[in-house]
């Protein structure tokens, strides 16, 4: 998507006000997508053109902020997203897991949790692979987003069965509790296994000593520099020998091929080395 200039210039000064404003610094997303979340949040408010969004956005600058924060963070997900990737994983979770000494300590981030699908369905498949045993290990999930009010939706831990479409039925009877109206609660005993926090990987600290991190279709909206200062991070938030997941359409560039070693690129997992 090749920008005109005013829409160039709208996408500049939106970028000034999130970060002056919002607190939120986004100048190494791509123009592109921010353009298209503008566009989203014009068609919302039913608005023709950019300078009347930009209008819009001066008037309602509080408000507006917000929504556009929440547009641009992209909040779907869904239970175990792309089942043959959860099914590669599962090997790699168990090795993880047989490879802890007596302290059994297994820490694992979900970097750009959005609603909590995902740190949700790391810690089911942790619950069936350990069964009994997992009363043995410290299971700490990291769960991390910019968006306050996904993470606050996410700590809820209720969901449509419209999210939970890749769940098995013994294990929606065996971690959710109907709530009625095609609404599901997480168990408390897999929401205990879930911590989440704000945390914005553009700029904060990377979460150390981890055994595995799953950072899925959030590199995407990212420039290539601020992508290699992200996987950078997270090179340093994993163990030797942690496990890196990416999304679909996520690859890694040339210059980070020393620092992590593929062992799936169809799954798109790595390995620190």
């Amino acid at each position: 998507m090749t920008l005109t200039r005013k829409e160039y210039i709208v996408v500049r000064e939106v970028k000034n006000l999130l970060r002056k404003y919002g607190g939120i610094d986004i100048t190494g997303y791509k123009d592109d997508f921010i353009m298209r979340r503008i566009k989203a949040r014009m068609i919302a408010l039913n608005l023709k053109d950019v300078n009347d969004y930009m209008d819009y956005l001066r008037y309602n600058l509080k408000k507006e902020i917000i929504e556009l924060l929440n547009s641009i963070s992209i909040n779907v997900s869904e239970f175990f997203r792309d089942p043959w990737v959860w099914e590669t994983l599962r090997k790699y979770v168990l090795r993880v897991l047989h490879s802890k000494d007596v302290l059994r300590v297994v820490r694992i981030w979900s970097a750009g949790c959005s609603r909590g699908e995902e740190p949700y369905s790391m810690a089911i498949l942790i619950s069936e692979l350990l069964n009994d045993d997992i009363k043995k290990y410290t299971i700490a999930i990291y769960a991390t987003d910019i968006d306050k009010e996904a993470l606050s939706y996410a700590r809820r831990g209720i969901y449509h069965l419209n999210s939970l479409r890749n769940v098995p039925k013994n294990m929606l009877s065996k971690y959710f509790v109907p709530l009625g109206d095609d609404l599901y609660a997480v168990k408390p005993e897999i929401k205990k296994m879930v911590r989440f926090q704000y945390h914005d990987l553009t700029k904060d600290l990377p979460l150390p000593y981890m055994d595995i991190v799953l950072c899925r279709n959030v590199l995407i909206y990212f420039s290539k520099e601020l992508q290699c200062k992200v996987l950078l991070n997270l090179y340093k938030s994993l163990k030797p020998g942690g496990y890196l997941v990416l999304g679909a359409s996520e690859y890694l560039n040339d210059e980070l091929r020393t620092y992590f070693k593929p062992i799936d690129l169809r799954a798109r997992i790595f390995i620190r080395v």
